[in-house]
């Protein structure tokens, strides 16, 4: 009753939480002070969870090099699907876009966002087709060409004769514009027909 004398209520409450908090302070100063660690012990500590955090972190997935076993460690991707990516690899000659996997029988865009930020992709593996020397069979393999695009190339082939671009494939017509984009990746002629085959280049 005396300290209501002493003290106004703000006053009052504002002392009562000083002197709460002066208590902990002090109980928190004696509780650590007695357990004292080596910088050092921090130290290594910090480094041992460093190590661990990145472990923990997966290394990405190289989608034109991984095989099916490798490919099961995506997010949704089983043997099924991991089979399937492996075969649409093979008939394309290689991915040079990672939205190319949505093209797999039964891919869909939840799957595919699932495993996108664990994949990555490197073209240098690719393998071509020569324009100049694939046969019908080979050209007709491949997913982006149809029986009428094959014939049509075929045919340009034989009257052109050799072929410098692939470019003029659709210079001439001879291929729908729609799949310079898809194709031009996938094709090389003129002197390159002479010197990839030796680099294991040509499907």
């Amino acid at each position: 009753m005396i300290l209501k004398y002493l003290f106004t209520r703000s006053e009052f409450r504002g002392a009562m939480i000083l002197t709460s908090l002066a208590i902990g302070i002090r109980i928190i100063a004696i509780a650590t002070g007695s357990k004292t660690v080596p910088e050092a012990s921090f130290s290594e500590g910090a480094a041992l969870n460093d190590s661990v955090q990145q472990k923990r972190v997966p290394a990405k997935i190289e989608i034109n090099k991984a095989d099916s076993v490798r490919l099961l460690d995506l997010n949704g991707i089983g043997p099924v699907f991991a089979r399937r990516i492996i075969r649409y690899r093979q008939s394309l000659g290689g991915f040079v876009r990672i939205d190319q996997l949505l093209e797999v029988y039964g891919m869909d865009s939840a799957r595919f966002v699932g495993f996108r930020n664990q994949i990555t992709l490197d073209t240098l593996s690719l393998i071509k087709l020569d324009v100049n020397r694939a046969t019908f069979k080979e050209l007709l393999a491949h997913p982006y060409l149809e029986y009428e695009h094959v014939k049509s190339l075929c045919r340009f082939r034989e009257s052109k004769g050799i072929l410098y671009f692939p470019g003029e494939l659709w210079a001439a017509g001879a291929l729908p514009d729609s799949l310079r984009v898809k194709l031009l990746p996938y094709f090389f002629a003129g002197s390159d027909s002479v010197e990839k085959p030796s680099k294991g280049l040509v499907k």
